[in-house]
Order: structure tokens, then sequence, then C-alpha cells
């Protein structure tokens, strides 16, 4: 994938097909290529703007095609909040498991059963970290004497 600036936009060819009007837009890049992109509007492309593409070959002709930043940047995310996702999910899949029989229709049955899984769940997570952390410092520390 390359990065460039657009210095100048030298043409705007427009085409019309079935499904819509396609623009291909030929333009200067500040790192001396030409390239050309299509869009479905006219103006997609302005001045200075920075176009991500790449180049490949095609019947011996060198084409361009536009690349997309990655739009979905994980959520940073603590242990703890993964934990409690987990927790919630295994305590209503337990739940229905265990209890949900679609010809009694208890569905409000299991859902206490759920919430009842997961306190449990993360009071024992609770008592397992406080535990561990409990260790963690005692095992690092100097000894007193």
């Amino acid at each position: 994938m390359k990065t460039a600036k657009i210095t100048e936009i030298t043409k705007v060819n427009e085409w019309k097909w079935p499904n819509g009007t396609i623009y291909y837009i030929n333009m200067k890049l500040d790192n001396g290529e030409l390239i050309n992109l299509w869009k479905k509007k006219a103006d997609a492309f302005k001045v200075w703007d920075t176009v991500n593409y790449d180049s490949f070959e095609e019947n011996g002709k060198t084409k361009y095609k536009e690349v997309k930043e990655n739009p979905f940047k994980p959520k940073a995310m603590s242990s703890e909040s993964n934990n409690r996702s987990a927790t919630i999910w295994m305590a209503i899949k337990v739940a229905f498991e265990v209890l949900y029989d679609p010809k009694k229709e208890n569905f409000n049955e299991c859902i206490a059963l759920a919430h009842r899984i997961y306190e449990e769940a993360m009071a024992m997570y609770s008592e397992w970290e406080s535990e561990s952390k409990l260790e963690e410092t005692t095992e690092n520390d100097p000894l007193p004497f």
C-alpha cells in the first residue's frame, strides 16, 4: 500500500452504468505518480487529500485501486471487563442449557438462574483475584530479617 497527497486533479471522466454513474478521477500525487481512481462522486477527492492506494498489472497496463484504512479499532478493554463479559455469557449459557424448556416457557426462571450463576462466579473471581495479588506481593518482597 502506498500513501500520498494529491497535488492536482487533472481530469474527471464520467461513465454511465445501469447501476449509476462512476467517475474516473486522474490525479497527480506528491510522490510524482499519476494515478486514476474511480468514485461514485465527482468531487470525492480534493487537492491535498491523502490517498491510500495499490498498483497492479492487468492486461499489460498498470491500474490503481484505492485501499481503505481499517475502520475497526479494537477497544482497549481491561481484563476485568473481559472477565465480566465472559462470565455473563457463561452464566446465561449454563442457565439456559440446564433449565430452558420451550414447552414450559420458563424464561424468567432461566434469567434468575443466570443472575445467580453470574453473582457467584464474580464473587469467586474477586476472591481469587485478591488471593493472587496477595501472593504476588509477598513472593517478591524482601524478607524483613
